[in-house]
Formats: structure tokens, C-alpha cells, sequence
């Protein structure tokens, strides 16, 4: 569950890249004034455009891994922009992340693997690390919203999990979820999408580089890297993402200006330590076995 093999050290690189596109999520969806699933239906369908160019290929394989990664993907997603329709974008984004969590309960309570002690303070530390990042802007926001936050996180669990069955492979996987994305959001677009050139800049830039560049990178990623610290690597989005809101206000592009605070500066600190920290220590204990 959480070995490294030497050669794999590309894994963490490609799941950073992974997370600095995600991170663009939250400011991108700021400059759309149209609902949540018209925004999943438009993304994915840009996004799954990429994937066939990048894959050449239209090939989906039906397996049992692929279509439950398809169906986590899914979930995650929607749930995450409906959540950032619903509640505060700091609400959301830190509910998302208890992804960690839930990938331990999920390996303890499907695969009967229990985490070190390691992988529990890891985890411990990055919660608490996001915690002090958003002590200063979280507030209790919408109760469903709140709710759908935390669904989007149990997804995200399942997404790093299902991707390490012998049955998937990311990229059909990925895909597929592309496309179950474009079928369910794309009526809500239809009568909805208006002529907005923001709005559809920020879509654009959503489909092809927040989630298209994104899973390819993630593709190449997942595979190559244990479950529970690729999804510990993927907190590099959470900290990013206030961080581009704010350049984005200072350079006069948002109404308000979101400065992050002693706090937020000091739990960013603790994350990134804690990933590359545990990062480090599991190639070392790895290479002495």
C-alpha cells in the first residue's frame, strides 16, 4: 500500500503537476455565472477532447476497476462544483480533502490493511496543516454544501484506490468518467450557456488545463504511486488554489482582495513539509528492504 519502487520517483513528480492544475479550479469557476452542471458538462466534454488527442484513441475498456473509477471521478467533480455553488470555497475545498481519511478507512475496512504509524501521522499532520491554513477564512457555510464537500471527498478516496486495481487503467478510466460527465451536463448547458467571452475563457481554460493537462498528468502518476501519498502529494491544490485567488485580486481581476494570513501561511508550511517529509521516508525505508 505504501512502497515506492526507486524507479517510480516519476510518480510524485507527474501527481505535483497533477495538483498545480487542479488548484485553478476555484478562481476559474469565480469568473462563470452559470450553474454547476453546466460547468461539469462543458469541462468534461473539453476535457475528454484532450484526452483523445493526447491518446489518440476512442477506446474505452468496460472493466469492472475502470467503471468504478469512472463513477468515483464522476461523483468527485460534480460534487465539488456544486459545492463551491453552495458554500464558501475554503469549506469546500477542505471538506475535499479528507480524502486521506477515508482512503485509510476504506484499505482498513475493504482490504483489511491496516496503516502504519507513518502513514496515520502523515495524514494527522497534513489535516491539521489544512486546518491552520484555512483557520482565518472558514466559516460553517451551507449545510449541504458542507455535506456535498464531503461526499466529493469520499469520491476522491475511491478515484486513488480504484486506480490501483489490476482491472484499470487511468486512462480508460478517466475517460470514461469524461464522458459520463458530458452526458449528464450538457442538457443543463444547452439551455443555459450564454454569448459571455469570461465565462467562456474560464471554461476553456478549466476543460484543457484544470482537468484535461490534469489527468493526463494524473494518468501517468497514479500508477507509479501509492495510494494514500498520491492523494497526500494532491494537497499541494488546496494551497494553491487561495494563493492564485489572491494574485488574481491584486492584479484587480476579483472585487476582493484575499491575502492569507499568519495562519494559512504557517499550515502551509506544515503540508508541504509533511509531503515531501513522508515522501522522503518511505524511499528511504523502502530502499533499505
Amino acid at each position: 500500500m505504501l512502497s515506492v519502487n526507486k524507479k517510480d520517483r516519476s510518480g510524485s513528480f507527474f501527481m505535483a503537476l497533477a495538483s498545480i492544475c487542479w488548484s485553478f479550479g476555484g478562481l476559474f469557476i469565480k469568473f462563470i455565472p452559470w450553474s454547476a452542471m453546466s460547468i461539469v458538462g462543458l469541462r468534461a466534454v473539453l476535457a475528454a477532447i484532450v484526452f483523445v488527442i493526447y491518446r489518440r484513441s476512442f477506446k474505452i475498456e468496460f472493466t469492472l476497476g475502470n467503471i468504478m473509477t469512472a463513477i468515483c471521478l464522476s461523483s468527485t467533480t460534480v460534487m465539488y462544483v456544486f459545492a463551491n455553488k453552495m458554500t464558501t470555497a475554503a469549506a469546500a475545498i477542505l471538506l475535499q480533502f479528507t480524502a486521506p481519511i477515508f482512503i485509510i478507512l476504506i484499505y482498513l475496512i475493504f482490504y483489511k490493511k491496516k496503516p502504519t504509524i507513518s502513514a496515520v501521522i502523515a495524514v494527522l499532520l497534513t489535516l491539521l496543516g489544512m486546518m491552520l491554513f484555512f483557520a482565518e477564512n472558514l466559516d460553517s457555510g451551507a449545510f449541504w454544501g458542507n455535506i456535498m464537500a464531503l461526499i466529493s471527498g469520499l469520491s476522491m478516496a475511491g478515484v486513488y484506490v480504484c486506480n490501483k486495481r489490476p482491472d484499470s487503467n487511468p486512462e480508460n478510466a478517466l475517460f470514461m468518467g469524461f464522458l459520463i460527465n458530458s452526458i449528464i451536463g450538457l442538457p443543463f448547458a444547452i439551455t443555459e450557456v450564454t454569448a459571455d467571452i469570461a465565462a467562456w475563457l474560464a471554461v476553456i481554460f478549466l476543460g484543457v488545463v484544470q482537468v484535461g493537462f490534469a489527468y493526463i498528468f494524473f494518468s501517468k502518476g497514479i500508477k507509479r504511486t501509492p495510494a494514500l501519498l498520491a492523494c497526500l502529494i494532491s494537497t499541494i491544490e488546496p494551497i494553491l488554489n487561495p494563493i492564485w485567488v489572491m494574485l488574481a485580486g491584486l492584479l484587480g481581476l476579483l472585487p476582493v482582495v484575499e491575502i492569507p494570513g499568519r495562519f494559512a501561511l504557517l499550515g502551509g508550511i506544515v503540508i508541504v513539509v509533511t509531503v515531501v517529509g513522508y515522501n522522503v521516508w518511505v524511499e528511504r525505508k523502502t530502499a533499505k528492504e
